[in-house]
């Protein structure tokens, strides 16, 4: 059933905060839902967005849903908003933060639930970061927004670190085409290794920055991306176009998003 969604108030969020601290000390107490349409802690927004608690299969998909359901608000509603996206935190809090093997929850830092919106966290939300990647890229956002809502993948952590890497187009795509499984819309294998290994991930920002010295790296194509890369990354090119980007979300003209 779809339900409204609202605004954590500043009472609203120190209580929300309070919850997560408890969480790390070791309670087991269930997320406090009252929040949600208590109007001392919570208030209306300034049109009508209803939610639901649907499953997530993915962090793209979860950035897609949002996407549409928050179209009925202005954008300076959405950005920034702290409240807002406490909320849709403790709403979707069993898939921010599920239950572990041993029925404990690891919530992490604040700034997961409760959005700090500094260049250096604002990514870091686990609703906000895929909405507002997805909003920006739509389809060639899939890559990057794989996985579970509650786990970044290393190649999101890399890519929306840097402004200049997740602000160009260029650049996933290139991501797309080297590292994209089409098969099940996931990273192929061994493709984020932790350790710099010749043409993985970790390697590919650093070539980029590399790059960047001599060319406008960012303002390319994924193919003009591609055809700059050192034979290390040879093994991990694809074949060209993305069917599964094609089949899951047609690819928008660049510069008809909103926002």
């Amino acid at each position: 059933m779809a339900e409204l969604a609202r605004a954590l108030s500043n009472p609203g969020i120190e209580r929300f905060r309070a919850y997560l601290a408890e969480l790390r000390a070791g309670a087991a107490a269930p997320p406090p839902e009252a929040l949600l349409t208590d109007p001392r802690y919570s208030t209306e927004l300034s049109a009508e967005v209803r939610v639901e608690r649907k499953l997530f299969a993915s962090r793209w998909g979860a950035g897609e849903y949002l996407w549409n359901r928050l179209q009925p608000l202005p954008q300076e509603e959405i950005e920034a908003n702290r409240g807002l996206w406490a909320w849709l935190s403790l709403y979707y809090f069993d898939q921010v933060c599920p239950h572990r093997p041993d029925g404990s929850r690891k919530p992490g830092q604040d700034y997961r639930h409760v959005p700090d919106f500094s260049f250096r966290t604002r990514y870091r939300h686990l609703l906000y970061g895929p909405y507002a990647v997805y909003r920006r890229h739509r389809g060639y956002a899939i890559l990057v927004l794989s996985g579970p809502l509650h786990r970044e993948q290393r190649i999101y952590r890399e890519i929306t670190s840097r402004i200049d890497l997740i602000a160009s187009r260029g650049v996933l795509e290139a991501l797309n085409a080297l590292y994209l499984d089409r098969s099940g819309g996931i990273p192929k294998r061994g493709a984020q290794a932790a350790i710099p290994r010749p043409g993985t991930v970790l390697r590919f920002v650093r070539v980029l920055q590399q790059l960047d010295v001599t060319y406008d790296v960012y303002g390319m194509s994924g193919d003009e991306i591609l055809e700059l890369l050192p034979p290390e990354f040879d093994e991990w090119r694809g074949t060209g176009g993305s069917p599964l980007l094609d089949a899951v979300a047609p690819r928008p003209a660049i510069g008809s998003e909103r926002g």
